[in-house]
């Protein structure tokens, strides 16, 4: 049995009789694996002031040696870890377990020896523990940053775990590259004298069964750290066979002052634009290296790519850039942050290429920035018939190949539809506009008896009705069925005539009863477009005329119908139900391909952000947020 398949059975074991025997379970199973100088029991701690902590279920602390007898109280120095257990969690209980755990790491301890070149902490890791949860991780995400907002950083719990579901911590994550491992909370004042340019963003781990592993692969790394020397296994031999799948939530980093602070909106990934490059050449034009300033909390940091060392450039901040000290992450070095801005950034861009024989150029490469639409991301259109849908293409692991078909046919269902949807507001435009300048005798002569209406909307709407009619088709047609079969879902007897469509049906209602219940529903108003948009090209029917009355108050207008229903009705109509559709449909097929460990959530409306509300985002599938299952309904786009 291999050490992670040992880790699996203990942690089986401990969700099997955690809420009688908390405590001994819990150390037990620990102390296969944690060894000399740990020892590991349940019990509160005295810090250097007398301050005495609440009773936690297990205390990981250096043992008092052979022959001493175990104090009641055991002195902070000596503690290395704390885990707050609990049988359920909800959000009272695990406000009270993370002040528990805030107070714990509050304590005042005697600072650790620095050894050059050995990591060292003598910083307490706090666990929360839960056998159960009464609520999705997500909801304790949330309150994680909420609570973290409130509390100093070094007093932050460092993981959640729920037994059976999956884990919340903390990740490193470098600028524009990914997640980068766990996060461990650094020796106290370990980041006084410098600030790492780095995101300490909190996530979701859907470990499952693997739970165990997971909290003791994390607690065995800093207990490495805590004691070096001590006999612990390599924490990564414990995550064999767990899954590595995290979900990002909310960002933090480090200000001057050696803090976590919450990342700014701004800087968030779905929103921040960063400059390009600039290029660092010899003089026959040689690319040597690019650099360029990253904004921070109240300063800045400088990157590089390249052979040359950055440090040969910070030189020319002066005394602020000689102090700052350079980070590695893979091929990028990247300066810890200093207080300095773009402007300080330039300058010092400036004196380097005015006493070297460099040359600093910006990047001849281009950017081409095309408006796309007169709405931006606050419309419900954008935020999720463009921004949500493409998010929720990102988490699903597809071939580049794949993404790129994906995309293909997309753009076609994305373009028709917004075509639709311009054409349909053209349609109601010209006819309000038509009927006010009816009303108002603007475009009414009268001589008598005889009335003459001076402007013709019939041309123009028959021409408009047709786009919409065209578009609308293409739209659902041929953009959704050639999306939704790159998705390997088949719904092309959606369109066929009724015997087709009810053996299609039979057969989808087999695999995908949800789907095939909405497409029975969707039928009642697609066959009524898909029949308008036929009268024209088979039968060559043609939108009426717009009829005139006379009548003691002058002239009154009949709107044209289309398929029994008033023209603009029937467009404004059309269009909320396809848009729908194409929401809907694209997100059940795209939720059909994500992993195991996540699905597709709906976010509820009064908890969308106004600047992009987005309606679906990831969960864990065991332990999230209820998942999202398509169902028919009437409810306008607008307000679902």
């Amino acid at each position: 049995m291999t050490i992670a398949e040992k880790a699996l059975t203990t942690g089986r074991d401990i969700v099997a009789s955690l809420e009688a025997n908390a405590a001994s379970k819990i150390n037990g199973g620990l102390a296969k694996f944690v060894g000399w100088p740990y020892e590991l029991r349940s019990g509160s701690m005295v810090d250097l002031d007398g301050g005495a902590s609440d009773t936690f279920a297990s205390v990981v602390c250096i043992g008092e040696g052979s022959g001493q007898q175990p104090a009641s109280a055991i002195t902070s120095d000596r503690v290395a870890a704390v885990i707050d257990t609990s049988e359920s969690l909800d959000l009272d209980s695990f406000r009270s377990a993370y002040a528990r755990i805030a107070a714990a790491k509050r304590h005042r301890k005697t600072p650790s020896p620095r050894v050059d070149g050995t990591p060292s902490t003598n910083v307490t890791l706090g666990i929360i523990l839960a056998r159960r949860s009464a609520l999705p991780l997500e909801v304790f995400a949330e309150e994680v940053e909420h609570l973290n907002a409130q509390t100093p950083s070094r007093e932050w719990p460092d993981m959640i775990v729920i037994a059976g579901i999956g884990v919340i911590n903390y990740a490193i994550q470098f600028p524009g590259e990914g997640l980068d491992g766990d996060f461990l909370p650094p020796q106290d004042g370990g980041v006084s004298s410098y600030t790492p340019p780095v995101y300490v963003v909190v996530v979701l781990r859907p470990v499952g069964e693997y739970w165990f592993n997971k909290m003791a692969a994390f607690l065995v790394a800093h207990l490495a750290i805590f004691s070096p020397g001590a006999k612990l296994p390599n924490f990564m031999d414990l995550l064999e066979g767990s899954s590595s799948m995290a979900v990002t939530c909310s960002g933090f980093q480090y200000n001057l002052k050696g803090e976590l602070v919450p990342v700014p909106r701004q800087f968030y990934n779905d929103r921040y634009f960063p400059p390009r490059p600039l290029r660092i050449e010899d003089r026959k034009g040689k690319l040597l290296a690019t650099i360029q300033f990253l904004p921070w909390q109240e300063g800045g940091a400088v990157m590089m790519t390249g052979k040359m060392p950055l440090e040969a450039i910070m030189v020319f901040l002066g005394k602020v850039g000689l102090t700052g000290g350079v980070i590695r992450p893979n091929d990028t070095r990247i300066s810890n942050v200093i207080p300095i801005t773009a402007a300080n950034f330039n300058e010092m861009l400036n004196r380097f290429q005015a006493q070297s024989n460099m040359v600093v150029k910006r990047d001849p490469g281009k950017w081409m920035i095309q408006k796309f639409a007169d709405e931006g991301s606050t419309s419900p259109y954008m935020a999720r018939l463009f921004m949500g849908i493409m998010r929720i293409r990102d988490i699903v692991d597809m071939e580049p190949a794949k993404r790129e078909q994906f995309d293909k046919r997309y753009e076609l269902v994305n373009s028709s539809l917004m075509n639709a949807r311009a054409t349909a507001k053209e349609i109601v435009d010209r006819w309000e506009e038509h009927t006010r300048k009816c009303a108002s005798g603007e475009v009414v002569k009268q001589q008598g008896q005889n009335v003459t209406i001076e402007v013709n909307v019939d041309k123009e709407l028959r021409r408009d009705v047709e786009t919409f009619l065209n578009a609308a088709i293409r739209t659902l047609k041929m953009g959704m069925q050639e999306l939704a079969t790159e998705l390997k879902v088949n719904i092309g007897f959606l369109f066929k005539k009724q015997n087709a469509f009810d053996t299609g049906i039979a057969a989808l209602l087999q695999s995908d009863s949800l789907l095939a219940d909405y497409l029975i529903q969707t039928r009642a108003w697609s066959e009524r477009l898909v029949g308008a948009r036929n009268a024209i090209e088979h039968d060559g029917w043609a939108l009426p005329r717009v009829k005139y009355d006379i009548g003691a108050t002058g002239v009154t207008v009949t709107e044209p119908e289309i398929s029994g229903q008033s023209m603009t009705e029937f467009v404004k109509a059309m269009l909320d139900r396809m848009c729908c559709f194409v929401e809907e449909v694209t997100v059940h097929c795209l939720q059909g391909q994500t992993s195991p460990e996540i699905t597709i959530t709906e976010i509820p409306p009064s908890k969308r952000l106004t600047e992009a509300p987005e309606r679906f985002m990831i969960t864990l599938r065991n332990g999230g947020r209820t998942p999202w299952r398509i169902a028919y309904h009437t409810t306008a786009f607008q307000e679902v």
